[in-house]
């Protein structure tokens, strides 16, 4: 796909594969929670509230594995190295790149690591005890979410994208260029969440991902840390 590193066709195979199971269970997740519906006063809200977390969750999500993507290990890193750090690393040299990659690349890894999650709470969650049911909405629609992350993200880097996602990112539900590009001001230290971006602003203020970094640097020296 005319990359600079080796997009083999087996990874794309993967990336379809996982692509497709992930939406097959992800439908069938939903099919059993919203035919098993508790019949409780105030269900709605309970329903809003799930998934309102569920996004602020994978804000928060997003922005953690991009800041230990950017700040630790590096490309040789066993499992993360190649698909995940590499990625975020060359993202800072050529931030359009995301721009140029087709729906299975730019979503395929999220759908690679969601799988071991979202088969398990298919499959074996107790959905007629009411904490079940709201722990399998709760992981089922965060795990949607981490699946929509790198296409809002390219989405942010598009100068025109869809006029729908415009209006989107200028409502704030999504993540917007305009946000992002804090970010992208170097040393590229903060505003890592990029689903909607809501907690940009509050982890910063209370220095969140410095404090963790020294954190990390503290408990596990020997690991590779970026700008120290």
């Amino acid at each position: 796909m005319g990359k600079d590193y080796q997009y083999s066709p087996l990874l794309r195979f993967a990336e379809i594969l996982s692509i497709g199971l992930f939406l097959l269970f992800f439908l069938l997740l939903n099919g059993r929670i919203f035919s098993l519906i508790p019949t409780l006063s105030g269900i709605f809200w309970i329903i809003l509230s799930l998934g309102l977390g569920a996004y602020l969750s994978a804000d928060f999500v997003s922005g953690l594995v991009h800041f230990l993507a950017d700040n630790f290990g590096d490309e040789h890193t066993p499992l993360f190295g190649h698909t995940f750090i590499r990625a975020f690393r060359e993202h800072h040299n050529d931030p359009l790149d995301i721009t140029r990659h087709d729906f299975i690349e730019t979503n395929g890894a999220n759908c690679i690591v969601s799988l071991p999650v979202l088969i398990p709470v298919y499959l074996w969650t107790p959905f007629e005890s009411i904490w079940g049911w709201s722990l399998a909405l709760f992981i089922g629609w965060l795990l949607f979410y981490i699946f929509l992350t790198n296409q809002f993200h390219k989405w942010a880097h598009m100068e025109s994208p869809p006029l729908a996602i415009l209006w989107l990112q200028r409502k704030k539900l999504i993540l917007s260029r305009s946000h992002h590009q804090t970010h992208h001001i170097p040393p590229f230290d903060t505003y890592y969440c990029i689903t909607a971006g809501w907690l940009n602003p509050i982890l910063h203020k209370i220095r969140f991902f410095p404090i963790l970094k020294k954190i990390v640097h503290k408990c596990f020296p020997k690991l590779s840390v970026i700008g120290t």
